[in-house]
């Protein structure tokens, strides 16, 4: 009985993680994200702070742990860390990340269940989730707002307000909901309890026409038809590297890039560590090969491989272009993988270094993000992760890119949702800054996405397949989000901060706090 009555305050909490969960890839229910967050908040009702954020933390370590597990994989399986300490450090990271719950959690027992909850729960989960995003080199992962990352219209806000609009939306719909359910078992009258959840509603409803008509007005610009190959050579993780299949897999991007070279596209995309080469001084052969290649198909590359300094001290996670006249350029990766491109604390983690072996080593980080020329197209390169986070697209978009190319290799997480929720991010990249955006991905999801978020030839996991589309870049005209950032949560934020102190909406709790 005792057990019983300690774990029933959390049993709700537990609910809100199950529907997070649900809410994004494999499952994909998205409209389970407009109530996901209700139970957290019904069983902060009346709790004291310190129990509400025990509850947060335990929807935190339910959605984690139903969505992020695929992580082991990368650890154990490819890094060769023991099985133990990989689960371990897993729990480390899928805690840490749970004690944003946690906090939200705390300030839902400041709020109560009144009208405090649905004016300051919106601008509290989308100030955590900004601190998630940039804290100890951010991890925005499952942003809310990326549940609706297939819905064009739903996301349009985002030009405005980046992602932060559209989470402060759903959470606002929760947060009503909550609110009406909240006042009906406290005896309150139903019509008035029913004004805020359907005036939420009407946000909602007001954001989807809004943004179709913003869909409508970017396809009545026009803009320059853009075609492009993406090659998707399916190599598995444990041959990327090893030395026997070297000639196998370079063949194969060869034989692909001749066959999609002959639609005569704009561009031709690999995936990220494609090459099984070191591209210029360091392998004349395959680099004299890949030139011939690209010479004879016609059509413009860009391809990713490791790339060296000159002096041969440092490696970079490197994009290059490759011209059929000879012309080159390169983009060296920004934003690395935290124990996946380098070992922070290496003297401290030792034993974490074989994650990073199979590439070398630790990579160095690049530092300009000057578009590269693509027949008078400027574009910018993102690599993997770098994708997820929007100020590498937002700071290429300002320095005049008009299509942002993501090159990625996802073998690492096999067969697992992890490819289908990197790839949520990318509708919104595209709708932020208004560019179109390709991925290439070497076991998939590769896929072309529009300047309205529309995903369009999307491909399968482990296909070696070559996808082949067209979009549309539009004008060239900044959008409020790329030329302001953040500014929309900052002013959000401050509001809050101001109403708070304040305080026009004093929260109730049954429990002294």
């Amino acid at each position: 009985m005792r057990i019983k009555k300690f774990l029933a305050p959390f049993l709700f909490p537990a609910l809100s993680g199950i529907l997070l969960v649900l809410s994004f890839p494999p499952f994909e229910f998205h409209v389970l994200a407009w109530v996901a967050l209700v139970p957290l908040m019904l069983s902060a009702d009346g709790s004291k702070p310190a129990t509400s954020a025990v509850g947060g933390l335990v929807t935190g370590v339910v959605f984690l742990c139903g969505s992020v597990f695929w992580i082991y994989n990368a650890m154990h399986m490819y890094g060769g860390i023991n099985p133990v300490i990989s689960v371990a450090l897993l729990m480390i990271l899928i805690l840490y990340l749970s004690l944003y719950f946690g906090l939200f959690g705390w300030f839902l027992g400041r709020f109560g269940g009144g009208p405090g909850l649905v004016v300051f729960a919106p601008p509290a989960f989308v100030a955590l989730e900004y601190a998630r995003g940039h804290l100890l080199t951010g991890f925005p992962w499952e942003l809310l707002a990326h549940t609706q990352y297939r819905i064009p219209a739903m996301i349009q806000i985002c030009s405005v307000t980046g992602t932060a609009g559209l989470t402060f939306l759903i959470t606002l719909v929760n947060a009503s909901v909550a609110f009406y359910i909240a006042s009906m078992k406290k005896g309150s009258e139903s019509r008035r309890a029913a004004v805020i959840p359907l005036l939420a509603l009407l946000c909602v409803a007001g954001n989807v026409l809004w943004g179709q008509a913003q869909i409508q007005r970017l396809k009545s610009e026009g803009g320059t038809p853009f075609k492009a190959a993406l090659i998707q050579g399916n190599i598995e993780q444990d041959q990327k590297w090893d030395e026997k299949f070297r000639q196998m897999i370079a063949e194969r991007y060869f034989e692909m890039t001749l066959n999609a070279s002959a639609d005569k596209p704009d561009l031709i995309l690999w995936p990220e560590a494609a090459a099984p080469f070191l591209y210029g001084k360091w392998d004349p052969v395959y680099t004299s090969m890949m030139a011939k290649v690209v010479a004879g198909g016609g059509a413009p590359v860009v391809f990713g491989a490791l790339g060296r300094d000159d002096a041969g001290k440092k490696w970079f996670n490197r994009a290059y272009f490759l011209a059929p006249d000879g012309r080159e350029a390169k983009y060296d990766k920004i934003h690395l993988v935290p124990f996946g491109e380098y070992v922070p604390l290496r003297g401290i983690l030792s034993f974490a270094a074989r994650l990073t072996e199979a590439i070398a080593g630790d990579t160095e980080k690049g530092t300009d993000t000057t578009p590269i020329k693509l027949n008078g197209i400027s574009a910018g390169i993102q690599i993997c992760y770098e994708i997820i986070f929007p100020d590498g697209s937002r700071e290429f978009a300002l320095n005049g890119a008009r299509i942002i190319l993501n090159i990625t290799n996802d073998a690492w997480y096999g067969r697992t949702a992890a490819s289908a929720q990197h790839m949520m991010s990318l509708p919104f990249r595209a709708v932020e800054n208004h560019l179109p955006v390709l991925r290439s991905a070497n076991t998939g999801i590769s896929a072309f996405i529009t300047a309205s978020g529309e995903i369009k030839s999307q491909t399968e996991l482990y296909q070696t397949v070559i996808a082949k589309d067209e979009v549309i870049i539009p004008p060239p005209r900044q959008t409020f989000y790329t030329r302001f950032g953040d500014l929309f949560t900052i002013l959000i934020l401050i509001t809050a901060c101001v109403m708070y102190a304040i305080n026009p909406l004093k929260p109730h709790h049954s429990e002294k706090s």
